[in-house]
């Protein structure tokens, strides 16, 4: 919009036209551009950021103690698993995850033995998937009418793979682009919900086109002629259709994560939207 605006105050937009170039071909530019940027957001800075994002939580663990690192839950009750090994069923709440549920934080699991009955609590410091079983460090274990027991090291057996703990306990803003396919694959074969993951995939599939439909809306605010007056009207417009395409986007995918709505629809339903208000606007004014 500055770009545009800064065109239109300085005549150029004007000789622009005089030559015979319409709004199409000046704008295209900036829609090559945007497309680019949005690709290389979606196959380069979408993976690295991932990573690095892991690796800075890996640092602050190591730094501020194994207790606080990690991705804290949004929920507030932390991350829920429930799992059946040879032992039985045990049910397992973490307050913080890493890499990707590998190593959890905050640990209270609740054991039964093989005919449902409660067998006891564990709360543990740290929870670390190895084969077979989880490892809990500085553990306490409560068993009905019996004083805490205090464990170094406490086993605790399950049939989880890494993999289906990853899907578990992994968010999927912190997959990399590359990944989510498998990921969505894993979640479907184990019979786990998968909407997040679907959502984030066709997220980063749109954005290229999100960022060429916002270059369209700000093309259509901004390519009027000072002369005509009602610049600032139009830019107020195009900042609020471009709050509006965000609001848009986050209630599409709210509803899409909460089974309302195919994920398909809800990362390209806003691209579509605001690629259609452009080039209405750009129609309106170019061809009238």
């Amino acid at each position: 919009m500055i770009s545009f605006l800064n065109l239109s105050r300085r005549l150029e937009l004007v000789i622009a036209r005089a030559a015979g170039m319409s709004a199409w071909q000046f704008i295209s530019p900036a829609l090559v551009c945007a497309l680019l940027i949005g690709i290389a957001a979606t196959t380069v800075y979408n993976p690295v950021s991932a990573f690095l994002q892991e690796q800075s939580t890996r640092l602050q663990a190591d730094l501020l103690g194994e207790d606080i690192g990690g991705l804290r839950s949004s929920s507030g009750g932390g991350y829920w698993v429930r799992q059946r090994s040879v032992d039985g069923q045990s049910i397992v709440n973490a307050q913080t995850s890493r890499e990707q549920g590998i190593r959890l934080g905050g640990i209270t699991a609740f054991t039964f033995d093989a005919s449902g009955k409660f067998r006891e609590r564990i709360e543990a410091k740290i929870a670390v998937l190895e084969r077979g079983n989880w490892r809990l460090e500085d553990a306490r274990v409560y068993v009905t009418g019996v004083p805490a027991v205090p464990v170094r090291t406490y086993l605790l057996s399950t049939n989880l793979t890494p993999e289906q703990v990853r899907e578990s306990f992994a968010t999927p803003e912190t997959v990399p682009f590359w990944s989510l396919p498998l990921y969505i694959e894993l979640a479907d074969s184990a019979g786990l919900g998968a909407a997040g993951y679907r959502v984030q995939y066709q997220k980063l599939l749109a954005l290229p086109f999100l960022f060429v439909s916002m270059v369209l809306l700000a093309g259509g605010v901004s390519l009027r002629f000072f002369r005509f007056g009602g610049v600032q009207r139009m830019v107020l417009a195009g900042v609020a259709a471009g709050f509006l395409l965000y609001v848009l986007s986050k209630f599409f995918e709210d509803f899409s994560k909460a089974g309302l709505l195919n994920p398909i629809a809800a990362a390209w339903l806003p691209v579509l939207f605001g690629g259609l208000i452009g080039v209405l606007a750009l129609l309106h004014q170019e061809d009238g």
